[in-house]
C-alpha cells in the first residue's frame, strides 16, 4: 500500500481532515466507445513519451500589455499571467535555459538565455525569436537602456553587452567588470550593474565609459539585484550579509539591516514610494518565507506568508501591487502595499484530465488547495499551457466536458464548478453536495457526479438545479462513468462492489472477490470499453477489471500493474491506464492482453485521456507535468490454440519489439507464479514465433503467458485457457 499523505487544515485526496479518509484522484470521463482492432498480430501504435512541465519561475517584470511576464529556467519556457490570475507558458526555439526579462523598446519582452549566450524576444502574442550574443557564452541579467538598446550582464564572460532591437551586439570589458550580475537603467542615463566578482557597483554610460565603487566595510559585498529607487538613488541587495544597500549616482553608499533581512535575492521600487524586496533565507534557524518593504530612510516591514516559499524576482505590477516568483511552490506571487498574498500556480499535483471541446485538453490542478489557490488548466496539442485561477475554484478533483461545450468540476469545498472555453466561471452549491469525487454527462442533458462525503450519487442540471440519490448500497463512491446501457457505472471504494444508477434512480450493486479498491490512497477509475462492458482499475488489487452489463467480473493483473488510477479506452480499441506506482502507463486489450511502457518521465502518473490528436494525454502528479504518449510500435502476443492442456505445447507469436531483441518468454498461473520458460531472438522486423509447452504442472483456468524484451524493456501478455 502506498503512504497516505497529509496536508495540514485541508481535505486532499492523498490526505485525511476531520476524520475523513480521502482517496486520491478524480477520474477522467470515459471517451466515446470505438471500434475493436483487427485480430492477429497487425501492429498498433502507441508508447512514446513527452512531458510538460509545470512552472519553474525565477524573474519577472511587467510588460506592455498590462500582464506580468516571467521566466521559466527549468522548463525553457516565457510566462505569462494577467492581474486576474490567467498565466500562459510559452515555449518554442530561441529559449534555453531563460534567465532574466525585461520590457523592451519595441514593445516586445526581452530575456537572457543563461545557457545559450543569446538574447531572446517574446512579443506579446508570444511569438519567439533570439538573437545569438557574438563573444558571449553565458549572459544574466538585462535591461532597457535610455538609448533604445537592450544592455545586458555576462558574469561568465566579465562583461557586459548591448543589443539593439536588430541584434547587434557590442561587448564591454576592462578592469572594473569581474562577475557582473544584474543591471538597470539609472536615474542618470547611465546604466547600473552589480559586479559580485570584484564585490562592488559598477556604472557605464551609454558610450561605454565605466566607474565602479566598492566598500572596505563590506557594504558591496556580494551583491546581486538591483533597482532604480523612487528617491533618484540605486539600491541592490547583498544576501552575503542580510542587508539592502542604496548608492547614489554620486556613488555614496548606505547600508541598512534589520532581523527579518535574510538573503534578499529580488528587489525593486513599489507604487507605495517604498522598495520591496524577497527574503529566501533562514532567521533564527526558520526559513524567512517572506516579502520585505525598505523605505527611502531605512524603516523595515516585514511579511511573511506560508504560501511564500524561495521568493526571488519581484516587480510592481500595474495593479498596484507587487509580483514575485515562488521557487518551492513553483508560482507566482502577488502582495498588496498592505501585504495581503495572493499565490498562482501553474501545473501543481495535476489530477483529472479531459480532452476539450476546444481541441485542447483541460486539467485540475489540485494543490494547493487553499480557498483561491488552485486552478483548472489547459494545454493544447503543441504544449502551450494556460491557468485559470478563482477564488471559487478549491481543490478540484473530477473533470469532464459537459452537454453544453463547458467544463465541469467537482471541489473538496462541496462545490460543483462550471467552467466555459472562454474562461468563465459559475460554481454551483447544496446542501447535498459533500465531498463531491468525480463527475460525468448522462444521457439525460445532465451531469452526474459522486458524493463521496455521505454516500450518494448527486445530478445537476446545466442550469444548475441539484438532484440527490442516497442508497444503502452506495458506500464510498468515486469513480463515475456513463455506460453503454445509458445508466451511471461507478466504483463503491467503502465496499468493493460496482454500482450502477439509472436516470430515475434506481441503484444496484454488483460484488466481486477480484474487485478491490483503496480507501486511502490514489483512486480507481472506471470507463466504457470499445467492447460494450465497462473496465475499471482495482487499486489497492493491482489488477484491472472488466465488469460486463450484466454484472460478470473478469479480472486482468501483470506483475507491473501497481496502483492503477485513471482508466480510458484508446484510439486503438484497447484500454490505458494510469499506472501510479510503476510509474508508467499500462494497455490491456478486450481479450486481456497487457502491456506496459514505462518511463524515466513519467513520475506517479494519475489522470488519462485519450486526446483530439489520437494519442493518450495524462497527468503526472509527481512530476507536476502533463504527459502525451506518442505514437511507436507497441508488442502484441497471439497464443494458438487458446485452450490447451498441461504439457502440450502451443504456438507464441509477438510482433511490436525492436530489431533482433532478445525477448523472454514466461508462463504465469494463479498459483506458481511466474515461471521462465525460453528466449527468442525477434526478426529485423520485431516480430517472433515459437512453440512453448505449458508446464506440467499449471494450475488448470485462466493462465497467461507473458514476453519481455530484453533492450527495450517492453512487456505484453496474452490469456490462455487451461485444462
Amino acid at each position: 500500500m502506498r503512504l497516505t499523505l497529509y496536508r495540514p487544515g485541508s481535505l486532499s485526496r492523498r490526505g485525511v481532515a476531520a476524520g475523513l479518509a480521502v482517496l486520491l484522484l478524480g477520474v477522467a470521463a470515459g471517451g466515446t466507445a470505438l471500434a475493436a482492432p483487427a485480430s492477429g498480430l497487425a501492429t498498433t501504435k502507441a508508447g512514446q513519451f513527452t512531458t510538460f512541465p509545470g512552472m519553474e519561475p525565477v524573474n519577472i517584470t511587467t510588460g506592455p500589455d498590462g500582464a506580468l511576464w516571467f521566466t521559466n529556467s527549468g522548463d525553457n519556457a516565457i510566462g505569462r499571467i494577467t492581474t486576474a490570475g490567467v498565466s500562459t507558458l510559452y515555449s518554442g526555439s530561441g529559449l534555453d535555459a531563460p534567465l532574466s526579462i525585461t520590457s523592451g523598446p519595441d514593445g516586445a519582452l526581452w530575456f537572457t538565455n543563461a545557457q545559450s549566450g543569446s538574447v531572446g524576444r517574446i512579443t506579446t502574442a508570444g511569438k519567439l525569436s533570439a538573437h545569438k550574443a557574438k563573444g558571449f557564452t553565458h549572459l544574466n541579467g538585462i535591461t532597457a537602456g535610455p538609448d533604445g538598446a537592450l544592455w545586458f550582464t555576462s558574469l561568465a564572460n566579465d562583461a557586459i553587452g548591448r543589443m539593439t532591437t536588430a541584434g547587434v551586439v557590442t561587448k564591454y570589458t576592462g578592469k572594473a567588470i569581474n562577475g557582473p550580475q544584474d543591471i538597470v537603467a539609472g536615474p542618470d542615463g547611465a546604466l547600473w550593474f552589480t559586479d559580485s566578482g570584484s564585490d562592488s557597483i559598477g556604472r557605464i554610460t551609454t558610450a561605454g565609459v565605466m566607474t565602479s565603487w566598492s566598500s572596505s566595510t563590506g557594504a558591496t559585498a556580494c551583491p546581486t539585484q538591483i533597482t532604480a529607487g523612487p528617491d533618484g538613488a540605486l539600491w541592490f541587495v547583498n544576501p552575503c550579509n542580510n542587508s539592502i544597500r542604496r548608492i547614489t549616482t554620486s556613488g555614496v553608499i548606505s547600508s541598512f539591516t534589520d532581523p527579518t533581512i535574510s538573503s534578499p535575492e529580488g528587489i525593486t521600487a513599489g507604487p507605495d514610494g517604498a522598495l520591496w524586496f524577497t527574503n529566501d533565507g533562514y532567521v533564527s534557524g526558520e526559513l524567512e518565507n517572506s516579502v520585505g518593504r525598505i523605505t527611502t530612510s531605512g524603516v523595515v516591514a516585514n511579511y511573511p506568508d506560508p504560501t511564500i516559499q524561495l521568493p526571488y524576482g519581484i516587480t510592481s505590477g500595474p495593479d498596484g501591487a507587487l509580483w514575485f516568483t515562488n521557487g518551492k511552490y513553483a508560482s507566482i506571487g502577488r502582495i498588496t502595499t498592505t501585504g495581503a498574498v495572493a499565490n498562482y500556480t501553474h501545473i501543481s499535483s495535476p489530477g483529472s484530465i479531459v480532452a476539450g471541446p476546444d481541441g485542447a485538453l483541460w486539467f485540475t490542478n489540485e494543490y494547493p488547495i487553499e480557498p483561491g489557490t488552485s486552478s483548472i488548466g489547459r494545454i493544447t496539442t503543441s504544449g502551450q499551457e494556460t491557468e485559470y485561477h478563482s477564488a471559487d475554484i478549491n481543490g478540484p478533483l473530477g473533470l469532464t466536458v459537459g452537454p453544453d461545450g463547458a467544463l465541469w468540476f467537482t471541489t473538496q469545498y462541496d462545490q460543483i464548478g462550471r467552467l466555459s472555453t472562454a474562461g468563465v466561471l459559475t460554481t454551483y452549491t447544496d446542501p447535498s453536495i459533500s465531498l463531491p469525487w468525480d463527475i460525468t454527462s448522462g444521457p439525460d442533458g445532465a451531469l452526474w457526479f459522486t458524493n463521496f462525503g455521505n454516500d450518494t450519487i448527486g445530478r445537476i442540471t446545466t442550469g444548475g438545479v441539484v438532484s440527490n440519490y442516497p442508497s444503502a448500497l452506495i458506500s464510498d463512491p468515486e469513480a463515475i462513468t456513463l455506460g453503454p446501457d445509458g445508466a451511471l457505472w461507478f466504483t463503491n471504494n467503502g465496499n468493493d462492489t460496482i454500482g450502477r444508477i439509472t436516470t430515475n434512480g434506481v441503484v444496484s450493486s454488483f460484488p466481486s472477490s477480484t474487485i478491490d479498491f483503496q480507501v486511502s490512497g490514489p483512486t480507481s477509475g472506471i470507463t466504457s470499453g470499445p467492447d460494450g462492458a465497462l473496465w475499471f482499475t482495482n487499486t489497492q488489487g493491482d489488477s484491472i477489471g472488466r465488469i460486463t452489463t450484466a454484472g460478470v467480473v473478469t479480472s486482468y493483473t501483470a506483475s507491473w500493474v501497481a496502483g492503477p488510477t485513471a482508466i480510458v479506452a484508446g484510439a486503438d480499441g484497447a484500454l490505458w491506464f494510469a499506472n501510479s506506482e510503476d510509474n508508467s502507463i499500462g494497455r490491456i486489450s478486450v481479450t486481456g492482453a497487457l502491456t506496459n511502457y514505462p518511463s524515466a518521465v513519467v513520475s506517479d502518473p494519475e489522470g488519462i485521456t485519450l486526446g483530439p490528436d489520437g494519442a493518450l494525454w495524462f497527468s503526472d502528479f509527481g512530476s507536476n507535468s502533463i504527459g502525451r504518449v506518442t505514437e511507436v510500435a507497441i508488442p502484441l502476443l497471439a497464443v494458438s490454440p487458446t485452450t490447451a492442456d498441461p504439457g502440450q505445447s502451443v504456438t507464441l507469436s509477438g510482433s511490436g519489439f525492436g530489431a533482433f531483441e532478445v525477448v523472454a518468454i514466461s508462463f504465469v498461473d494463479s498459483v506458481h507464479g511466474t515461471t521462465k520458460l525460453a528466449t527468442v531472438t525477434t526478426t529485423a522486423s520485431g516480430s517472433f514465433s515459437a512453440s512453448v509447452a505449458i508446464p506440467s504442472d499449471a494450475a488448470s483456468g485462466k493462465q497467461a503467458f507473458s514476453a519481455k524484451g530484453g533492450t527495450s524493456h517492453l512487456s505484453a501478455t496474452i490469456p490462455i485457457t487451461v485444462g
